[in-house]
């Protein structure tokens, strides 16, 4: 499994709190089979200021070759990112270099406050798409305005952004309300990538094993695949991320929809 969502780095945002932890993380994310991580520390004006520049540079190295230095954790690959938060600014942060994209892609991972007007979260991705960035669209199963109508979200995929939900929602961890959404996307097929969103070792692990057998056994063993592996490889690599039920040469293996239609979703 790739990791495209993790909070390792240490000492920078409400994730890892210090190298020990940092190791752990590694160290359990090895356990699970986990062999890419990238690093996405939150980048949140007033709060969490990771923008890029030599400190962040830093804080990541630093974490990179700490855990190459440790046996268990040696063959763990680790690549920068960071997790974007939607203001007013996001765009011009872009395009004077503050804020990055995931592991040298065109991908960037963003999020927004849980309870943010649509509108306005709307208008920020579709700046990104504007300027070329291809924007992942962070638990969108914890936003209120998607647990109030999922078919929001479906907009947004018009328009050209992935989403990626958390394993903990997946599993029940984060409550009845995320688990019950995120079932929802991925029936409608409409989930391309999943993440750990780990913070630390007890609660919010790497560990990913869980959600992934509740996609192979509720779903199949190829959707499993496609939001653990393959779409996250392509993150690695640039390339276009694929829906469920679609062929790596853009064709699709079954004649569906890649998420629900309105007559679908209203069971007309």
């Amino acid at each position: 499994m790739i990791d495209i969502h993790n909070h390792i780095v240490w000492g920078i945002d409400d994730g890892s709190s210090n190298e020990d932890i940092s190791l752990e993380m590694g160290l359990i994310a090895v356990s699970s089979g986990i062999s890419d991580i990238i690093a996405t520390p939150h980048c949140i004006p007033g709060s969490f200021e990771n923008y890029c520049g030599q400190e962040f540079d830093e804080a990541f190295f630093r974490l990179r070759e700490k855990l190459k230095q440790e046996r268990s954790t040696s063959r763990l690959n680790i690549h920068r990112g960071m997790e974007v938060f939607a203001c007013e600014t996001t765009p011009q942060d872009l395009e004077s270099g503050r804020i990055c994209c995931l592991a040298e892609s065109n991908y960037m991972l963003i999020e927004c406050e849980f309870g943010e007007d649509p509108w306005f979260f709307r208008d920020v991705l579709g700046a990104l798409l504007q300027r070329g960035v291809r924007p992942i669209i962070a638990h969108p199963e914890r936003y209120y305005f998607v647990q109030d109508d999922t078919r929001f979200i479906f907009d947004l995929l018009n328009m050209g952004c992935a989403l990626q939900l958390d394993s903990a929602s997946i599993t029940g961890d984060f409550g009845r309300e995320c688990r019950s959404v995120a079932l929802e996307l991925l029936s409608s097929s409409a989930v391309q990538l999943v993440g750990s969103d780990a913070h630390d070792t007890a609660t919010r692990t790497p560990d990913m094993r869980e959600a992934a057998d509740i996609v192979a056994r509720n779903f199949s063993v190829n959707y499993a695949n496609l939001l653990f592996y393959e779409n996250p490889k392509r993150i690695l690599s640039n390339r276009t991320l694929l829906f469920r039920g679609q062929s790596p040469s853009g064709g699709r293996s079954r004649p569906s929809s890649r998420y629900m239609s309105d007559e679908e979703y209203w069971g007309v």
